[in-house]
């Protein structure tokens, strides 16, 4: 895919991206900020209209670089003609969450920021579609899968304390395992996880946890209404060829002006945010989705992958 950029979760040109943070307050601020163009308003205009005190501080609160507060956001969004309820009251619960302390709070040592930012913004998304040609979804994997993981991710070899190292290890799973609030939480997004058949075939952890774990993608596809799951079959062939080998696109209350793609690269994550390079990573994602076994047949193949563990 031509074009790439590697970005900071923004959804606008505004401002130094490079400082900005990427959770509720990203969301509601770059909405607002669109909103309030689209409407040919200046800050000054908004300003005089008593709406907020000053310049700068309406340009904090589109910058996401405040806490908001509901009944300000919701003031700002009907002077600028949103009379939507569903839309208003969207921004109010996304206001309400940025002034709620958040559970990764407490392991900031262990997060990196661009997780972090990914964390966030998880929890503020409307819908989330990912791909992955290597391991189970973060957010769908169980503890010992993750665990595993993390084996391969902080290995023994790795000079220092050991038993700094294993805490690290298990600080970085509690995370991962943190992360799965977004989809079992009031008003979890609509998760769509497209893998590719490797992922069912390659054994992570040893059998006995490859088999809890697809028994898990098994569980979740059959009986939880907003997770969806499909595989990507070898027979697939250049059909299922991917523009990234883990790409995780987010969509939110608002509208997709501020929607983006996360890019995971070997030594972190990266994020897409120019709405044309957005809209092409969307349009793979679907095509990839078609390409797809159906609800049937994933979870044929994923019991037909338990049962080869089974024997094992």
């Amino acid at each position: 895919m031509s074009g790439d950029q590697v970005l900071c979760a923004v959804g606008d040109d505004d401002g130094d991206p490079g400082s900005l943070p990427a959770g509720a307050e990203r969301v509601v601020g770059a909405h607002l900020r669109r909103l309030r163009k689209e409407k040919g308003l200046r800050l000054v205009d908004v300003v005089k209209a008593g709406f907020v005190g000053s310049a700068p501080t309406l340009s904090r609160i589109e910058n996401g670089e405040t806490p908001l507060k509901a009944d300000r956001v919701l003031a700002l969004a009907r002077f600028y003609g949103v009379t939507d309820p569903d839309d208003l009251e969207s921004l109010a619960k996304l206001s309400s969450r940025s002034r709620t302390t958040q559970w990764w709070e407490e392991f900031r040592d262990a997060i990196p920021g661009w997780l972090e930012r990914l964390i966030s913004v998880e929890h503020a998304a409307r819908e989330i579609r990912t791909y992955e040609v290597q391991y189970v979804p973060g957010l769908l994997q169980t503890p010992a899968y993750t665990r595993a993981l993390m084996q391969r991710a902080f290995p023994d070899a790795i000079t220092g304390d050991p038993v700094k190292r294993e805490a690290r290890r298990e600080r970085a799973a509690r995370v991962r395992q943190g992360r799965r609030q977004a989809l079992h939480a009031d008003g979890s997004p609509n998760f769509y996880a497209l893998v590719d058949e490797a992922v069912l075939a390659r054994p992570v952890g040893g059998a006995a946890v490859m088999r809890g774990q697809l028994r898990e993608l098994f569980s979740l596809e059959e009986n939880t209404e907003h997770i969806h799951i499909r595989v990507l079959p070898f027979s697939a062939g250049d059909e299922a060829m991917a523009p990234a080998p883990a790409i995780t696109y987010l969509s939110f209350p608002s509208d997709r002006e501020e929607d983006m793609v996360y890019l995971e690269v070997p030594s972190g994550g990266s994020y897409v945010t120019n709405p044309e390079e957005v809209a092409r990573y969307r349009l793979a994602l679907t095509t990839l989705w078609g390409t797809a076994t159906t609800r049937e047949e994933t979870l044929a193949m994923i019991d037909h992958y338990i049962r080869k563990l089974n024997d094992c």
